[in-house]
């Protein structure tokens, strides 16, 4: 059975009377893809008023690290593991691109051992290798550890201990990569805030693309979305599968922060800002204009638990601009620092592509748009709380994602599938995107091009 160990009690309040709704308004969302379903509650704490001038004193600077393989190992790579595992929903795995990207990583120190972790808002686990950590292929045939890409591992032993009864992590991800270990309670501070006994993992065996600077990955998603089990190692049946509390869970429920963070990706695509408890400052930010979006619960139907507890960090724009055409239908986007590109409807993505002079053209071996490494961008807005947010040209193109054989460089606007779609780091990279737990809601402040 499925043990709800944490919920959103965490978070200082339960969502009671949450509203059954699939959109905020009647009939503006289009009709969810096979396998999801939406709803809009209520707030956490409905008293909480957010103010601009909140400003964290708790940041943290990220640095952006180039992978070797793949830049999804985030909501794309959950998703794909959930459709994976119940035989697929007939929906495009958008995570079998293989676009190199950018990934951006935080310094912790876990147990005393400093380490850095991949950030990412669209998985919930935080984790990382320990010493004897075995690396594998993807026929689970034994490499050598330097295979993997790490960092300098982790701590060799859990500070408290095991987790009673026993819990081991097991993740899949859509590209391939597998994550496992035993479980058990670290420390782990950011910055200055120490998560005290915090349900963590050591990964023994990895099979995994890495940077050669990160040690593991950092999840600040929802409860619902861990991946423990009891048992050993080999048994990842769901019905084994516990919920617990991730990182900025017990970050809130220990009193350390308000419910709320934030982060400001800085356009050289080389660093950026993590902000606890509050606005991350960055350069240009435009507080004049917040875009206040409702936070939606993202209902996976073959995980019985989203149906109720939020997962994914999800909101519905009102449509986009591009040159002259407005797209106004309503489909919800995950918001994910862990996705380079923005993933959209297909029909939306190959307008928008062929918009670019010259046109870009799809490149199914990526999964992805290439065009003239010097094309001229189509001018492109995100529509958000009635706020235009233009993503800037210079976001538009990789000049560093080069396909061999045709010397076409890579777009930022991919083909999602059916869904869901994902407004990923080229979209960050023009706001400050702020996480407002505690309201249920996402806030957006517009960056002018700089």
């Amino acid at each position: 059975m499925k043990i709800a160990l944490v919920n959103l009690l965490a978070y200082g309040a339960a969502l009671v009377g949450a509203v059954a709704l699939i959109h905020p308004h009647r009939n503006v969302l289009e009709a969810p893809p096979p396998g999801f379903s939406y709803k809009l509650p209520k707030a956490f704490h409905p008293g909480s008023a957010f103010r601009a001038s909140q400003a964290s004193d708790n940041v943290q600077r990220l640095r952006g690290v180039r992978g070797t393989k793949t830049n999804v190992k985030s909501v794309a790579a959950v998703l794909g593991a959930h459709q994976r595992q119940v035989g697929g929903f007939g929906y495009e795995n958008i995570t079998t691109t293989t676009a190199y990207g950018t990934q951006y990583a935080t310094e912790a120190v876990w147990d005393g051992i400093h380490t850095w972790l991949l950030l990412d808002t669209g998985s919930s686990d935080t984790w990382a290798v320990g010493s004897n950590f075995t690396c594998v292929d993807y026929a689970g045939e034994f490499l050598p550890q330097g295979a993997c890409g790490f960092g300098p591992p982790g701590p060799e032993k859990f500070a408290y201990g095991y987790t009673q009864p026993e819990q081991h992590m097991f993740i899949q991800y859509g590209d391939g990569e597998i994550v496992s270990g035993p479980m058990g309670f670290s420390d782990i501070a950011f910055g200055n805030i120490t998560v005290r006994q915090q349900e963590v993992c050591l990964a023994n065996t990895t099979f995994w693309y890495g940077n050669n600077l990160t040690s593991g990955l950092m999840g600040l998603g929802f409860p619902s979305l861990t991946n423990a089990y009891l048992g050993s190692s080999d048994d990842h049946d769901p019905d084994n599968q516990i919920e617990y509390s991730p990182v900025f869970t017990s970050m809130v429920s220990q009193g350390q922060v308000p419910p709320v963070f934030s982060i400001a990706i800085d356009r050289n695509s080389s660093s950026g800002i993590l902000a606890w408890g509050g606005i991350a400052p960055a350069v240009g930010a435009d507080f004049s204009q917040i875009a206040s979006l409702d936070l939606i619960i993202t209902n996976l139907i073959e995980l019985p638990v989203t149906a109720y507890e939020y997962s994914f960090y999800t909101v519905i724009p009102d449509g986009w601009l591009f040159d002259q055409n407005t797209n106004t239908k309503k489909y919800p986007y995950i918001v994910d620092s862990g996705t380079t590109l923005c993933y959209l409807p297909p029909p939306l993505a190959e307008a928008i592509n062929l918009a670019f002079q010259p046109s870009a053209v799809y490149l199914w071996m990526y999964g992805a748009y290439f065009t003239s490494c010097n094309a001229v961008p189509p001018t492109i807005s995100v529509k958000l709380g009635g706020i235009d947010f233009w993503l800037n040209p210079v976001d538009l193109i990789y000049r560093n994602m080069v396909d061999p054989l045709t010397g076409l460089c890579m777009t930022a606007i991919a083909s999602g599938g059916s869904g869901p779609y994902i407004l990923g780091d080229a979209f960050m990279q023009n706001a400050v995107v702020v996480f407002d737990v505690g309201e249920a809601k996402m806030r957006f402040i517009p960056r002018p091009f700089y």
